[in-house]
Protein backbone atom coordinates (compact mmCIF):
# COMPACT_ATOMS: atom_id res chain seq x y z
CA UNK A 1 0.00 0.00 0.00
CA UNK A 2 2.80 2.40 0.92
CA UNK A 3 4.69 1.52 -2.26
CA UNK A 4 1.55 2.05 -4.34
CA UNK A 5 1.00 5.45 -2.75
CA UNK A 6 4.59 6.45 -3.42
CA UNK A 7 4.26 5.32 -7.04
CA UNK A 8 1.17 7.45 -7.39
CA UNK A 9 2.94 10.50 -6.01
CA UNK A 10 5.85 9.98 -8.39
CA UNK A 11 3.47 9.72 -11.35
CA UNK A 12 1.71 12.95 -10.37
CA UNK A 13 5.04 14.71 -9.91
CA UNK A 14 6.19 13.58 -13.36
CA UNK A 15 3.13 15.18 -14.95
CA UNK A 16 3.26 18.35 -12.86
CA UNK A 17 6.96 19.04 -13.31
CA UNK A 18 6.79 20.30 -16.93
CA UNK A 19 3.84 22.55 -16.05
CA UNK A 20 5.63 23.95 -13.01
CA UNK A 21 8.66 24.66 -15.18
CA UNK A 22 6.48 26.79 -17.44
CA UNK A 23 5.62 29.04 -14.52
CA UNK A 24 8.70 29.01 -12.27
CA UNK A 25 10.86 31.40 -14.38
CA UNK A 26 8.17 34.10 -14.40
CA UNK A 27 7.45 34.49 -10.68
CA UNK A 28 8.77 38.06 -10.85
CA UNK A 29 6.81 39.05 -13.95
CA UNK A 30 4.73 37.95 -16.89
CA UNK A 31 7.56 37.19 -19.35
CA UNK A 32 10.62 35.01 -19.36
CA UNK A 33 13.33 34.40 -21.94
CA UNK A 34 13.58 30.67 -22.53
CA UNK A 35 17.01 29.60 -23.81
CA UNK A 36 17.04 26.29 -25.67
CA UNK A 37 19.97 23.83 -25.71
CA UNK A 38 21.00 25.25 -29.10
CA UNK A 39 21.50 28.69 -27.54
CA UNK A 40 18.56 30.16 -29.48
CA UNK A 41 15.74 31.61 -27.42
CA UNK A 42 12.12 32.70 -27.28
CA UNK A 43 10.18 34.90 -24.88
CA UNK A 44 7.19 33.32 -23.15
CA UNK A 45 4.30 35.46 -21.92
CA UNK A 46 2.33 33.75 -19.16
CA UNK A 47 -1.08 35.18 -18.18
CA UNK A 48 -2.07 35.59 -14.50
CA UNK A 49 -4.38 32.53 -14.48
CA UNK A 50 -1.58 30.20 -15.53
CA UNK A 51 0.97 31.75 -13.17
CA UNK A 52 -1.42 31.10 -10.29
CA UNK A 53 -2.55 27.65 -11.50
CA UNK A 54 0.12 26.01 -13.70
CA UNK A 55 -1.97 22.89 -14.28
CA UNK A 56 -4.43 24.92 -16.35
CA UNK A 57 -1.81 25.21 -19.10
CA UNK A 58 -2.26 21.54 -19.97
CA UNK A 59 -3.83 21.13 -23.41
CA UNK A 60 -4.52 24.82 -24.04
CA UNK A 61 -3.77 26.30 -27.47
CA UNK A 62 -0.70 28.53 -27.75
CA UNK A 63 0.18 31.36 -30.13
CA UNK A 64 3.73 31.42 -31.50
CA UNK A 65 4.54 34.85 -32.91
CA UNK A 66 7.28 35.60 -35.43
CA UNK A 67 8.30 39.23 -35.89
CA UNK A 68 9.04 41.19 -39.03
CA UNK A 69 12.53 41.97 -40.28
CA UNK A 70 14.45 43.97 -37.67
CA UNK A 71 11.54 44.02 -35.19
CA UNK A 72 12.20 42.87 -31.63
CA UNK A 73 10.04 40.95 -29.20
CA UNK A 74 9.06 43.97 -27.09
CA UNK A 75 7.96 45.95 -30.14
CA UNK A 76 6.02 42.95 -31.48
CA UNK A 77 4.15 42.55 -28.20
CA UNK A 78 3.38 46.28 -28.07
CA UNK A 79 2.22 46.66 -31.67
CA UNK A 80 0.07 43.53 -31.82
CA UNK A 81 -1.52 43.51 -28.37
CA UNK A 82 -1.51 39.72 -28.17
CA UNK A 83 -0.46 39.85 -24.51
CA UNK A 84 -3.69 41.62 -23.64
CA UNK A 85 -5.72 38.82 -25.21
CA UNK A 86 -3.45 36.27 -23.55
CA UNK A 87 -4.24 37.76 -20.14
CA UNK A 88 -7.95 37.91 -20.94
CA UNK A 89 -8.31 34.34 -22.19
CA UNK A 90 -5.57 32.51 -20.32
CA UNK A 91 -3.39 31.51 -23.28
CA UNK A 92 0.40 31.33 -23.49
CA UNK A 93 2.03 33.51 -26.16
CA UNK A 94 5.56 32.79 -27.33
CA UNK A 95 7.74 35.25 -29.27
CA UNK A 96 10.59 33.61 -31.20
CA UNK A 97 13.85 35.54 -31.51
CA UNK A 98 15.30 35.75 -35.01
CA UNK A 99 18.95 35.83 -35.98
CA UNK A 100 19.85 39.52 -36.10
CA UNK A 101 16.15 40.29 -36.40
CA UNK A 102 15.44 37.90 -39.27
CA UNK A 103 14.12 34.43 -40.13
CA UNK A 104 15.13 32.16 -42.99
CA UNK A 105 11.73 31.78 -44.62
CA UNK A 106 13.21 30.36 -47.82
CA UNK A 107 14.04 33.10 -50.28
CA UNK A 108 13.67 35.78 -47.63
CA UNK A 109 14.90 37.51 -45.47
CA UNK A 110 17.95 39.29 -44.04
CA UNK A 111 21.01 37.66 -42.53
CA UNK A 112 19.11 34.49 -41.63
CA UNK A 113 18.34 33.71 -45.28
CA UNK A 114 21.71 34.95 -46.56
CA UNK A 115 23.61 32.64 -44.21
CA UNK A 116 21.09 29.77 -44.51
CA UNK A 117 20.22 29.66 -40.80
CA UNK A 118 18.28 26.52 -39.89
CA UNK A 119 15.21 28.25 -38.50
CA UNK A 120 13.14 25.13 -39.14
CA UNK A 121 15.17 23.27 -36.53
CA UNK A 122 14.93 26.24 -34.16
CA UNK A 123 11.16 26.61 -34.41
CA UNK A 124 10.64 22.84 -34.20
CA UNK A 125 12.58 22.99 -30.92
CA UNK A 126 10.43 25.91 -29.72
CA UNK A 127 7.27 23.90 -30.43
CA UNK A 128 8.72 20.87 -28.61
CA UNK A 129 9.55 23.06 -25.62
CA UNK A 130 6.03 24.50 -25.58
CA UNK A 131 4.54 21.00 -25.75
CA UNK A 132 6.68 20.04 -22.76
CA UNK A 133 5.08 22.96 -20.92
CA UNK A 134 1.59 21.61 -21.58
CA UNK A 135 0.74 23.31 -24.89
CA UNK A 136 -2.04 21.88 -27.00
CA UNK A 137 -2.61 23.22 -30.51
CA UNK A 138 -0.01 25.63 -31.89
CA UNK A 139 -0.94 28.64 -34.03
CA UNK A 140 2.04 30.22 -35.84
CA UNK A 141 1.37 33.89 -36.61
CA UNK A 142 3.79 36.39 -38.07
CA UNK A 143 4.27 39.80 -39.60
CA UNK A 144 6.13 40.27 -42.92
CA UNK A 145 9.27 38.09 -42.74
CA UNK A 146 7.71 36.43 -39.69
CA UNK A 147 4.55 35.66 -41.66
CA UNK A 148 6.69 34.06 -44.35
CA UNK A 149 8.44 31.96 -41.70
CA UNK A 150 5.15 30.93 -40.12
CA UNK A 151 4.06 29.65 -43.54
CA UNK A 152 7.31 27.75 -44.01
CA UNK A 153 7.01 26.11 -40.59
CA UNK A 154 3.44 24.96 -41.28
CA UNK A 155 4.21 23.87 -44.85
CA UNK A 156 7.32 21.84 -44.02
CA UNK A 157 6.16 20.50 -40.65
CA UNK A 158 2.34 20.49 -40.90
CA UNK A 159 2.10 18.11 -37.94
CA UNK A 160 3.48 20.84 -35.65
CA UNK A 161 1.13 23.69 -36.56
CA UNK A 162 -2.65 23.78 -36.40
CA UNK A 163 -3.15 27.23 -37.94
CA UNK A 164 -1.12 29.92 -39.71
CA UNK A 165 -1.62 33.67 -39.66
CA UNK A 166 0.35 35.92 -41.98
CA UNK A 167 0.13 39.71 -41.93
CA UNK A 168 1.95 41.52 -44.76
CA UNK A 169 3.77 38.33 -45.74
CA UNK A 170 3.70 35.63 -48.40
CA UNK A 171 4.98 32.09 -49.08
CA UNK A 172 8.70 31.99 -49.90
CA UNK A 173 9.21 28.26 -50.54
CA UNK A 174 8.11 26.47 -53.75
CA UNK A 175 5.46 24.16 -52.29
CA UNK A 176 3.93 22.84 -49.08
CA UNK A 177 4.57 19.26 -48.02
CA UNK A 178 1.14 18.96 -46.49
CA UNK A 179 -2.14 20.85 -46.20
CA UNK A 180 -2.28 23.95 -44.02
CA UNK A 181 -5.04 26.10 -42.57
CA UNK A 182 -4.13 29.74 -43.01
CA UNK A 183 -5.44 33.29 -42.83
CA UNK A 184 -3.51 35.78 -44.96
CA UNK A 185 -3.98 39.54 -44.48
CA UNK A 186 -2.22 42.01 -46.78
CA UNK A 187 -2.65 45.77 -47.02
CA UNK A 188 -3.61 47.05 -50.45
CA UNK A 189 -1.11 49.90 -49.99
CA UNK A 190 1.75 47.57 -49.04
CA UNK A 191 4.78 48.47 -51.17
CA UNK A 192 7.30 46.32 -49.26
CA UNK A 193 5.54 42.98 -49.73
CA UNK A 194 2.87 43.84 -52.31
CA UNK A 195 -0.12 41.46 -52.44
CA UNK A 196 0.58 41.02 -56.17
CA UNK A 197 4.20 40.06 -55.51
CA UNK A 198 7.44 41.27 -57.13
CA UNK A 199 9.75 39.60 -59.62
CA UNK A 200 12.58 41.06 -57.56
CA UNK A 201 12.50 43.17 -54.43
CA UNK A 202 15.55 45.44 -54.29
CA UNK A 203 14.74 46.13 -50.63
CA UNK A 204 14.49 42.48 -49.54
CA UNK A 205 16.74 41.15 -52.31
CA UNK A 206 14.46 38.31 -53.35
CA UNK A 207 11.45 37.25 -55.39
CA UNK A 208 8.12 37.80 -53.63
CA UNK A 209 5.24 35.49 -54.47
CA UNK A 210 1.83 36.87 -55.46
CA UNK A 211 -0.30 35.91 -52.43
CA UNK A 212 -3.10 34.79 -54.76
CA UNK A 213 -0.90 31.93 -55.95
CA UNK A 214 -0.31 30.52 -52.45
CA UNK A 215 -3.25 28.07 -52.57
CA UNK A 216 -1.82 26.57 -55.76
CA UNK A 217 1.40 25.80 -53.91
CA UNK A 218 -0.47 24.17 -51.03
CA UNK A 219 -2.84 21.53 -52.44
CA UNK A 220 -5.64 20.48 -50.13
CA UNK A 221 -5.16 23.49 -47.88
CA UNK A 222 -7.79 25.84 -46.47
CA UNK A 223 -6.38 29.31 -47.08
CA UNK A 224 -8.33 32.54 -46.66
CA UNK A 225 -6.80 35.64 -48.26
CA UNK A 226 -8.00 39.15 -47.44
CA UNK A 227 -6.71 42.44 -48.82
CA UNK A 228 -7.17 45.39 -46.48
CA UNK A 229 -8.14 48.73 -48.01
CA UNK A 230 -5.96 51.67 -47.03
CA UNK A 231 -3.40 49.61 -45.09
CA UNK A 232 0.35 49.88 -45.88
CA UNK A 233 3.16 47.58 -44.71
CA UNK A 234 2.46 47.47 -40.96
CA UNK A 235 0.33 45.77 -38.36
CA UNK A 236 -3.22 47.07 -38.33
CA UNK A 237 -4.19 50.03 -36.17
CA UNK A 238 -7.44 51.19 -34.57
CA UNK A 239 -8.39 53.29 -37.61
CA UNK A 240 -8.14 50.34 -40.01
CA UNK A 241 -11.15 48.34 -41.27
CA UNK A 242 -9.83 45.11 -39.71
CA UNK A 243 -8.15 44.31 -36.39
CA UNK A 244 -5.48 41.76 -37.36
CA UNK A 245 -4.88 40.76 -33.74
CA UNK A 246 -8.52 39.86 -33.18
CA UNK A 247 -8.79 38.22 -36.61
CA UNK A 248 -5.85 35.87 -36.01
CA UNK A 249 -6.86 35.16 -32.40
CA UNK A 250 -10.35 34.11 -33.47
CA UNK A 251 -9.15 32.22 -36.54
CA UNK A 252 -6.72 30.15 -34.47
CA UNK A 253 -9.41 29.31 -31.92
CA UNK A 254 -7.61 31.04 -29.05
CA UNK A 255 -10.56 32.98 -27.66
CA UNK A 256 -11.90 31.53 -24.41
Amino acid sequence: MVLASLAGLVAVAAVAAPLAEAIAPVRQGTDTRVVLPSGRAYVLHTPPQLRAHPGLAEGRPVLLFLAGLGVGVAESARSTGFNRLSDRDGRLVAYAEGIRGSFNAGLCCGDAAATEVDDMAFLSAVVSNLKMRGAGRIAAVGFSNGGMMAFRLACERPELVDAVGSMSGTLEIPRCRGPVRALVLNGELDRVVPPGGLRYSSRLKCFLRDVRTIPGAAPGSAITIKQLAGVPHRWTQSKDPVDATQEFWQFAGLAA
